[in-house]
């Protein structure tokens, strides 16, 4: 909707560009205070004041418009998100703490399920209007949408928040002196360092699929509808591989399942080069369990290293990650294999999925007995 907006208002490509770094910057720069607060205080209430802080941003350029209202409803809505996803991911955490394999595999799962079928729901809504169309949506309505969709999670964030006040939580309180240092402490831990490169690689990945199956489609001859149609494919079996999680980490343990998942996505980024249509659907498959496992498994392997009292600060250093990797790798994988096409980005993919498989080789993801 924002970039619908942008359209509306004149914006050019460049001026997009800028909106969705306006989204992704706060996350970046706020991931580990975010992180270091849940813990203090708990991630529920994270979670309310990321809900109210989106809803308004989006709000906020509804009753003002204009180009320069927008990018700040989008600094405001990335600021909303990241509140949100640092305080559920912290509350997961404290929850889920005898299965978190499991409690961040469902998680994952419902962050997808939304993904796939929030934007559709908005763009139907955006084109009931009967002055708008599928070209020109209404905006008004789609922001209106958004905002509520949002709102729905506040009851459902106050339950979290009762349960969260009967958990036994040894939070850091903000007078020790250890907080000062809690992220070097966090980050000091053995193994911590190798969870968050996993997660970063496996993140490109994806963020590399989504930017480059288009170039191999038009090379093929193949069109726009058959790739929404692969891409769609990817991430309905990335949700099935987190909603069995539990299961697969309690049979082989965490470290099999995460060797397996990325060295089979790493089989699929090679391959995919030579695929035809039916053996992309194949490749696709093999990839929507690949990179759909291991985000929840770094989840749960970043939190068997920490204490409670610091699952938030190593939650928030994971994303910051995250978010530095998004910003640094595709440009420079780009880069360097462009020289050589689609073969070359691919099998660059392949081979970074290759290196972080050497780094899930020692046995610190299975620190106990089925990944607990």
């Amino acid at each position: 909707m924002a970039g619908y907006r942008a359209l509306d208002q004149g914006a050019d490509l460049p001026f997009l560009g800028v909106v969705v770094s306006a989204l992704a910057l706060p996350a970046l720069l706020i991931s580990l205070p975010a992180g270091r607060l849940s813990d203090r205080i708990g991630g529920t209430k994270l979670i309310l004041t990321g809900i109210v802080v989106t809803a308004a941003s989006i709000m906020f350029t509804v009753f003002l418009p204009g180009l320069p209202m927008l990018l700040v409803a989008a600094a405001g809505s990335g600021l909303g998100g990241t509140l949100v996803v640092i305080g559920n991911q912290t509350y997961v955490a404290r929850v889920g703490r005898d299965s978190p394999d499991g409690a961040f595999g469902i998680l994952s799962a419902s962050a997808s399920l939304g993904q796939m079928t929030g934007p559709a729901l908005v763009a139907f809504a955006a084109t009931l209007d009967p002055g708008s169309d599928l070209i020109h949506p209404n905006t008004v309505v789609g922001f209106c949408v958004c905002a509520l969709l949002y709102l729905l999670g506040i009851p459902f964030s106050i339950f979290e928040h009762r349960i969260e006040r009967g958990l036994p939580i040894d939070r850091i309180q903000p007078g020790q002196n250890q907080r000062k240092n809690q992220a070097r402490d966090v980050l000091r831990k053995k193994g911590l360092w190798r969870a968050v490169l996993v997660s970063g690689a496996v993140l490109v990945t994806i963020d590399l699929m989504y930017s480059f199956v288009p170039v191999w489609a038009t090379a093929q001859g193949i069109g726009a509808t058959t790739v929404g149609f692969l891409l769609s494919l990817r991430a309905g079996v990335s949700v099935i591989s987190r909603v069995g999680l539990a299961k697969a980490t309690a049979l082989i343990g965490r470290r099999a399942v995460l060797i397996i998942s990325i060295a089979g996505a790493a089989i699929g980024a090679f391959a995919f080069p030579f695929a035809s249509t039916l053996g992309a659907i194949v490749v696709m498959i093999v990839m929507g369990f690949g990179l759909g496992t291991p985000q929840p498994l770094t989840m749960s392997w970043v939190v068997s290293l920490t204490s409670p009292a610091q699952h938030g600060t190593a939650l928030g250093l994971r994303l910051t990650a995250n978010n530095l990797a998004q910003l640094c790798f595709p440009a420079l994988i780009s880069t360097l294999a462009s020289p050589f096409g689609v073969l070359g980005i691919f099998w660059s993919t392949g081979l970074l999925l290759c290196s972080s498989l050497l780094l899930v080789a020692p046995r610190d993801p299975d620190p106990h007995p089925g990944g607990r």
